[in-house]
């Protein structure tokens, strides 16, 4: 074995035995709190907070909505659901202020049952009134997976299309959590 690997091993084993000690001497409480703590500079990229959320905004590839459901999936998120008014306002003034109008997959869908849209993230129906005017219309029978964003040049509300159409998408992650030791 060569010394420098050695060195390494030994310094890690004194580690360990130092934070044993440590911990043998000291009462260790440890303190799980949600969010994280705004003293902190810690950064959640790839994803922005907004409000209380955490939010990935793709803006350059375009998917259907089965492949922006599993490409929010392997970032351990999920398409948007908009659960509140506020989030709504939100989530759009965001995207007003930083000049990024476009249209966006969520995870609103009728695919479970026709003409019943619901957030396919939480099972939760759609019921703040966020629809475009006339939405949803499930045109020729074919439109099942709901976008927001920008129709024919104009903020709009949620719209239903067809699944397949290729859209840019807003993931949704999961609030973390900070855990930290409080030692005594």
């Amino acid at each position: 074995m060569s010394s420098a690997r050695m060195s390494a091993k030994y310094v890690s084993v004194l580690l360990f035995l130092g934070f044993f000690a440590l911990c043998v001497s000291y009462k260790l409480y440890p303190v799980i709190t949600p969010d994280i703590p705004a003293n902190t500079n810690l950064t959640t990229g790839p994803f922005v907070r907004i409000g209380t959320g955490y939010y990935f905004f793709e803006l350059n590839n375009k998917r259907n909505w089965y492949e922006a459901y599993e490409t929010c999936r392997t970032m351990n998120a999920e398409l948007i659901t908009i659960e509140t008014i506020e989030e709504w306002n939100i989530i759009n003034r965001y995207i007003r202020e930083t000049n990024i109008d476009y249209s966006y997959w969520t995870s609103g869908t009728d695919l479970g049952k026709e003409g019943y849209h619901t957030w396919f993230s939480s099972g939760k129906p759609i019921n703040i009134n966020i629809w475009d005017p006339g939405m949803p219309n499930n045109v020729d029978n074919l439109q099942h997976c709901d976008e927001m964003g920008w129709r024919d040049g104009v903020r709009s509300g949620l719209n239903d299309r067809q699944c397949e159409f290729l859209n840019r998408y807003i993931c949704e992650a999961k609030q973390p959590v900070t855990a930290s030791f409080v030692l005594w």
